[in-house]
């Protein structure tokens, strides 16, 4: 049974197996609806009864001539959410 920080510790997994993928040379994108399907995809995956999904995540090379991947979402600048100390 995964206990408190768990969720925060499988995130931190998950960022360092993105950034090890980007440094070599590869994107990914980490999907959470597949949540959605777990009943569906835990079978196909020999998970076990005790086991649940997460989430998904694509891991490849992108295709920049495609249209999906020329959207990009604003982000808050740090400055306006956080103090820094010197």
């Amino acid at each position: 049974v995964m206990g408190r920080g768990s969720w925060r510790e499988y995130g931190m997994f998950l960022q360092n197996v993105m950034l090890a993928a980007r440094a070599h040379g590869l994107h990914t994108c980490p999907q959470a609806a597949w949540n959605g399907f777990a009943s569906i995809i835990l079978p196909h995956i020999g998970a076990g009864d005790n086991e649940m999904m997460v989430c998904g995540m694509a891991l490849g090379y992108i295709d920049e001539a495609a249209t999906v991947n020329t959207f990009y979402t604003p982000r808050e600048p740090a400055q306006s959410f956080t103090t820094w100390l010197e």
